[in-house]
């Protein structure tokens, strides 16, 4: 536990960031505060979130394949970025309910290999109810938009790509992509196809207020095995109630680790969305956290050597305290 006196460094280094951010010379305040914290880890991760967009952002290199001097196929790099928009448009429509709507998200080329920057538009609070909230409380003031859902599915599309690698101690995989909406699902095929095709090698970073900024990659192998199993539709879906403790938390993977008191084995779980990964985020920084949560369990079906894989995602999770409930979204 860090000291009162590391407590007051961090919050004064915090507000002096806040600070800095709405003054006219905020660059050169920023640099000279960000400079100060190249030797505390602690100040560098306040810096990190304070600095953290409102509205999400994953930027993705791609390197080695066909890419020479920071170029590569113009025709297949066009079919990734318009397979990532398309993806991100179609996850929206479906959380969403919307048969049509425009597609907001941006892409920022820079240097550095080839990269491209996917840019979420700028959340914003509406006052009206004409779009589906995202929480159950019909009493928050807050109606979750298109802008807001835009950045939860740069958030699934990061999730799922850094935890494509096949390997046999993953399993969060399936639960991962079945959380994902069907055309999204096959927009995202697309884009990994495409790595696969001209062997890329993709590595980045996704940027969030509120969630942890963490590396992003996929490697061709990873990208093909990706493609296979959003083919797939043969999954058989049950709902289960538990409680246990919450054992771990990684941002980098977007799952948690979770021994329930009726099975003998901790397993890994991913998010329904990530508002939930918030807030075990949250509740984790109590070791052993106890808790009662809803898991969705997806169970390979007819998959030679894969028969019977479960795979477990996150849908509801509650302190076992009354007094520290979580608001939650509801149950569908």
């Amino acid at each position: 536990m860090p000291s009162s006196d590391e407590k007051s460094l961090e919050d004064l280094f915090r507000a002096a960031l806040r600070e800095a951010l709405d003054d006219p010379d905020r660059d050169l305040l920023l640099g000279a505060l960000l400079a100060s914290a190249d030797a505390s880890p602690t100040l560098q991760l306040v810096a990190e979130e304070e600095l953290a967009p409102d509205a999400a952002e994953l930027e993705l290199h791609l390197n080695e394949g066909d890419v020479q001097e920071h170029a590569t196929n113009a025709k297949s790099f066009g079919v990734f970025v318009s397979a990532m928009a398309d993806a991100s448009k179609e996850y929206v429509k479906s959380v969403l309910r919307l048969g049509a709507m425009s597609a907001p998200l941006r892409v920022a080329p820079g240097p550095g290999s080839v990269r491209a920057t996917f840019i979420a538009p700028t959340p914003h609070e509406r006052s009206d109810a004409r779009h589906t909230p995202l929480s159950g409380d019909s009493n928050q003031d807050r109606v979750w938009t298109e802008s807001d859902v835009y950045s939860d599915s740069l958030w699934a599309i990061a999730t799922v790509f850094s935890n494509a690698e096949p390997d046999p101690d993953n399993v969060a995989l399936d639960g991962i992509i079945q959380s994902i909406p069907f055309r999204a699902r096959t927009q995202l095929r697309k884009v990994a196809e495409q790595v696969a095709a001209r062997d890329w090698q993709v590595t980045g970073e996704f940027r969030k207020q509120g969630l942890r900024t963490h590396g992003v990659s996929l490697s061709s192998r990873g990208a093909k095995h990706l493609a296979e199993q959003l083919a797939v539709q043969d999954v058989h879906r049950t709902q289960w109630n538990t409680s246990g403790a919450i054992t771990g938390h990684r941002w980098d993977k977007g799952l948690m680790f979770f021994a329930a008191d009726d099975r003998t084995r901790t397993f890994a779980a991913s998010f329904e969305s990530s508002d939930l990964e918030q807030r075990v985020a949250q509740l984790a920084t109590v070791e052993d956290r106890r808790v009662e949560a809803r898991f969705t369990i997806y169970t390979a079906v007819g998959r030679g050597a894969d028969e019977g894989r479960r795979s477990y995602v996150l849908e509801a999770i509650y302190p076992v305290a009354a007094d520290t409930e979580l608001d939650l979204p509801s149950e569908t």
